[in-house]
């Protein structure tokens, strides 16, 4: 353990004040000698590593702390959490007029008074959230200080007001310094707390009808018991409970809601939530941007958060679904994949049950524990305080139980048991929006009025709703074309009130598909020729490559899911000259290309794509993504990086401004005059960090990570390359 001293006395060893001693000097001036004074941690050593999760890339906690040692004359202590970057110094985390009494902070605890941070100037703990490659080193000091540190409350407290408010009351300091490298640039540390869920479990496992399990049993009854036997199934293998249903519930949607995302709710044909049948607590909840569980009516259940991964220890109005007026009557809406879930209580579920008692399950989460309504089975109130910050509490009967709540957060928060997160299924996205109608719809500001659902006779769905005095729409029906697929009529206020079309597919979900390594799974494709080739992409986040005008392959995970990298592999047959165009995006919530708006993890995202063509018959890599294709950018923001700490960011208002353009309606098209496009520009792959999938494949040595000339603001990319026969 590094320890710094500060001598009050001037001797002939160490410096006058807080200027530091010759031997062990550091950039405060504070000596490395130490008295015995020593801050020690639980979670990491002096010298070693930050864990990812007191980090952006985890629950973004702060970390625990012990000290003893102190100078006797203690009467408080003081916390500064730093990093000295080559633009400067950044902080994350200052406390001062810790009381003396105290030896130890707990993780995401506050003590005595807190000053802001150098990220987003809140005062509170900030994750670090580093962009560049390589291991970076944070520093915690804890001073023991003489006397208060008397600093106007007025005022904003940053480190180096503090660290002026208290160099003349500094006894005695103890330090620890520890590493982090992002995830995206190590992928040898992998964060349980932060899962990716796959896109979608198509079927559940060949199963046994002898499987004996209580809990299997259970989720049977609280389906057929509730009334829901005949849409929603449930079988059972020696490990999970699958309850399998459309999504779609029998109770009305949408009605109620004022902050629409313009999204509607399309069903979901074999959805299969799998649910633990021996559930084992965890030593660490589980927090998912995405469903956590699931109601007995086979509708998928989320955390109340409106977006990202929220902090269990800190509700945020800001992102509550409920208070933004994105949730119907019901307690639900659709979400970015035009799928409907839950995020509050169930209620019209519950109001159509035929078991409607306390004792009513109501849904489950994915570890295998039971959701209760808003009291306990027995019908007594929950006791104020009884609900842990998941929303749960112990149970005689399951051994755990969640319950909802009238108060945030509502509903299951996060997973208190164990949970495989190679297993946790999503809604596969709506495929097929070659012309991005339906793309990055959003709320308007201010909200709109009037919205209704309604569902017709010949199965056509139609949502209205009103906005500045003008109505808008979005009609869609089953196609005619292919199960599973509905055509689009919609003038949409994202879309500036143009009347659009398109016809749209959940994707088979009613065949299984035998898996490739990280769940790649090769999609065959219409495209012949002479020539039997194979295409293998990675992104971040999301790509769409054409052969000339014809799809080729999408990718299979919608842009906005969480983490959504991953591989793609497809085998089609061609002809030469083979005219490719891609279509590459960067996840961005609006037009100032952040994302996690409002979080504190706000960030410009970054994006990348590498891409090989293999000829089959001859095994030989025929075409590679590199400097040669030649790119267009769509979309770039924002045009200053100050947006990306603003703390209300606004498209188009101050640092935020930003470029759009359509792409050229031809641009696919054989013989499209590309000259006047820039090369792609060549980007190394410790700005990229690659991950979930890139490793699974053996990439050609010329095979380089493609993007325009900014990772962070170019958000939006169509390229093109012409590939000769070898």
């Amino acid at each position: 353990m590094m320890k710094k001293t500060q001598l009050l006395l001037l001797s002939a060893i160490c410096c006058f004040a807080l200027s530091a001693c010759v031997e062990g000097e550091k950039e405060d001036g504070q000596s490395t000698n130490g008295n015995g004074f020593v801050l020690s941690s639980s979670e990491m050593v002096d010298d070693g590593h930050l864990p990812a999760v007191y980090t952006c890339d985890g629950d973004s906690f702060s970390p625990p702390f012990n000290w003893h040692g102190a100078p006797e004359l203690t009467q408080y202590y003081a916390l500064i959490m730093d990093h000295n970057a080559p633009d400067g110094i950044h902080w994350y985390w200052t406390l001062y007029n810790i009381s003396a009494n105290k030896s130890q902070i707990k993780s995401n605890e506050t003590l005595g008074d807190i000053g802001n941070n150098s990220v987003n100037h809140l005062n509170e703990y900030t994750p670090p959230c580093s962009k560049g490659p390589g291991e970076k080193s944070y520093h915690f000091t804890l001073y023991a200080l003489s006397a208060l540190a008397k600093i106007n409350s007025e005022k904003s407290v940053d480190r180096a007001t503090l660290l002026e408010a208290i160099k003349d009351i500094t006894l005695d300091s103890a330090s620890m310094t520890v590493t982090y490298e992002r995830e995206s640039n190590n992928n040898d540390r992998q964060l349980e707390t932060r899962p990716k869920p796959q896109v979608f479990q198509l079927n559940p496992p060949v199963l046994n009808d002898s499987v004996d399990s209580p809990r299997c049993d259970a989720i049977k009854s609280s389906v057929s018991d509730a009334g829901f036997a005949q849409g929603v199934s449930v079988t059972c293998d020696n490990e999970y409970a699958y309850v399998t249903s459309s999504t779609y519930p029998d109770h009305e949607v949408m009605t109620g809601i004022t902050g629409t995302n313009e999204q509607v709710p399309v069903p979901a044909e074999g959805y299969s939530a799998p649910i633990k049948l021996n559930p084992v607590k965890a030593e660490n909840f589980t927090t998912i941007d995405a469903a956590v569980g699931v109601a007995v009516n086979g509708v998928p259940v989320y955390d109340y958060s409106s977006q990202g991964e929220l902090d269990i220890h800190e509700y945020d109005e800001r992102h509550d679904t409920l208070v933004l007026g994105q949730l119907d009557n019901c307690g639900g809406h659709s979400g970015r994949g035009d799928d409907y879930h839950y995020h509050v209580s169930p209620s019209c579920m519950i109001d159509t049950m035929k078991k409607q008692g306390s004792d009513a399950i109501i849904g489950w989460g994915y570890d295998g524990y039971p959701l209760y309504g808003d009291k306990n089975p027995d019908g007594s109130d929950i006791a104020t305080g009884a609900l842990d910050v998941c929303n749960g509490q112990a149970d005689d009967e399951y051994g755990y139980r969640y319950q909802t709540s009238a108060k945030p957060p509502y509903i299951i928060q996060c997973l208190v048991g164990e949970v495989d997160t190679q297993k946790l299924p999503r809604v596969s996205p709506l495929s097929g929006d070659k012309d991005g109608i339906r793309a990055e719809l959003r709320p308007p500001q201010g909200g709109v009025e009037n919205l209704t659902h309604t569902v017709s006779k010949d199965g056509s769905r139609t949502m209205r709703y009103e906005y500045q005095g003008e109505e808008y729409f979005t009609i869609y029906s089953p196609s005619s074309q292919k199960e599973g697929c509905y055509d689009f009529k919609q003038k949409t206020i994202t879309n500036g009130g143009k009347v659009e079309t398109g016809t749209f597919c959940r994707g088979s979900q009613s065949q299984p598909q035998q898996a490739e390594p990280n769940n790649k799974v090769s999609h065959s494709s219409p495209i012949s020729g002479e020539h039997n080739l194979k295409l293998d992409a990675w992104a971040d986040n999301w790509f769409a490559a054409y052969i000339g005008e014809e799809l080729l392959i999408e990718d299979s995970v919608s842009i906005t899911t969480e983490r959504s990298f991953n591989a793609e592999s497809v085998s089609f047959s061609a002809d030469y000259p083979i005219e490719l165009n891609v279509v590459l995006k960067d996840f961005k919530q609006n037009d100032t290309g952040l994302e996690y708006i409002g979080a504190r993890n706000q960030q410009m995202g970054d994006g990348g794509f590498i891409m090989q063509l293999t000829d089959t018959d001859k095994n030989e890599v025929v075409a590679v993504s590199d400097s040669s294709w030649k790119c267009e950018v769509l979309h770039k923001a924002p045009l200053n990086k100050l947006c990306e700490s603003e703390s209300n960011p606004i498209a188009g208002e101050g640092y935020c401004t930003f470029m759009s353009k359509e792409a050229p309606d031809n641009w696919l098209q054989n013989g499209f005059d590309d000259s006047s496009w820039k090369n792609a520009t060549e980007h190394a792959i410790a700005s990229v960090g690659p991950k979930d999938g890139y490793d699974e494949i053996d990439w050609d040595s010329n095979a380089q990570f493609i993007w325009g000339e900014d990772l962070e603001t170019d958000n939006t990319i169509i390229c093109k390359t012409t590939i000769e026969q070898p």
